[in-house]
């Protein structure tokens, strides 16, 4: 294998999974070490440590960053690197260290550590879309997924499933919040597939509305089983008001992948998408995981193909 000719740099978050981040830093040194690979390594300290890391080394010349964490940390080193249009986006590779992991089912097998670091020395780069979201503080982009409606509240109550996870936290909370969610009505204008079409909406009470890159959200949940970080599309899961036994028999379904056939459901795939209340109010939604802190009275989305260098398997490019 080729070593990197320059440092390789590493932003771990220690608070990922409950910790878990934590744990793999002396054994990641000890490997990095063994290999030879030199490492400029940063441990975050909070929200945003993540972000100006990864901004800072790109803008200093990183040609490759490893990111030791979950959906949300690597939300905020995508958010550094891309955020500079005329600074090349360093190569990410993605040791997975949260809770959910749904981005990186999108990269490839390589889920432990050895795996991870064959990636830096042998892996090819291949550009994945990412969507990008006009807010009133400016542009972001999310790596995977930008939901509003009942995700925002799971993700307000994870705290008290700590202890699982994956897919089972993500049930858990769901089912929580299912006891006291009400509905409330949005009105998604979008356009879709590619080449220009013009924006049809669909306006209802929904449980959920979201966006996503690839597939899979809350660890294994697929809104969009055909989703694929390739084609230069996002798709649109949009759900209405449902009751209980119809939600108990859809939840199977989006666990397995399978077609839902639902008139309450829509999936499609989209170029652009504008998400309002239909009251004007502004509301609260979350990326990749994360709930914004700010509401925003409208999300306007669009799809950036090919943005975002990924490592993945394959002989060195």
């Amino acid at each position: 294998m080729i070593q990197p000719s320059e440092p390789i740099k590493v932003i771990l978050n220690p608070a990922a999974s409950g910790g878990a981040g934590s744990r793999k830093r002396t054994q990641l040194v000890r490997k990095l070490e063994g290999r030879g690979i030199p490492f400029d390594l940063t441990v975050t300290e909070g929200p945003g440590h993540a972000t100006e890391s990864a901004r800072a080394a790109a803008q200093a010349g990183a040609s490759k960053i490893l990111v030791v964490g979950g959906d949300g940390t690597i939300h905020e080193v995508a958010n550094g690197i891309l955020r500079d249009e005329g600074v090349p986006a360093p190569a990410l590779a993605v040791l997975p260290t949260g809770t959910g992991n749904d981005f990186f089912r999108m990269v490839g097998p390589q889920k432990d550590m050895d795996g991870v670091l064959d990636l830096l020395q042998a892996g090819k780069v291949r550009a994945f879309d990412v969507g990008r979201v006009r807010l009133q503080s400016g542009p972001r982009f999310f790596v995977n997924l930008l939901g509003v409606g009942i995700d925002v509240e799971i993700l307000r109550r994870r705290d008290r499933f700590r202890r699982l996870r994956g897919l089972s936290q993500y049930l858990a909370g769901l089912a929580s919040a299912l006891l006291t969610y009400r509905p409330i009505p949005f009105r998604v204008s979008f356009r879709a597939g590619k080449g220009g079409e013009a924006f049809r909406t669909v306006e209802d009470r929904t449980i959920l509305a979201a966006v996503t890159v690839g597939p899979s959200v809350g660890g294994g949940f697929l809104l969009n089983p055909q989703a694929t970080p390739y084609d230069g599309l996002l798709d649109l899961f949009f759900v209405r008001a449902l009751g209980m036994l119809k939600i108990a028999r859809y939840v199977p379904k989006l666990i397995r992948g399978a077609p839902l056939d639902a008139p309450e459901v829509l999936q499609e795939p989209i170029e652009a998408a504008v998400i309002e209340r239909v009251t004007g109010d502004p509301f609260f939604f979350q990326m990749d995981g994360e709930c914004m802190p700010e509401p925003e009275p409208s999300l306007q989305i669009d799809v950036c193909p090919q943005r975002l260098p990924i490592l993945v398997p394959g002989l060195k490019e």
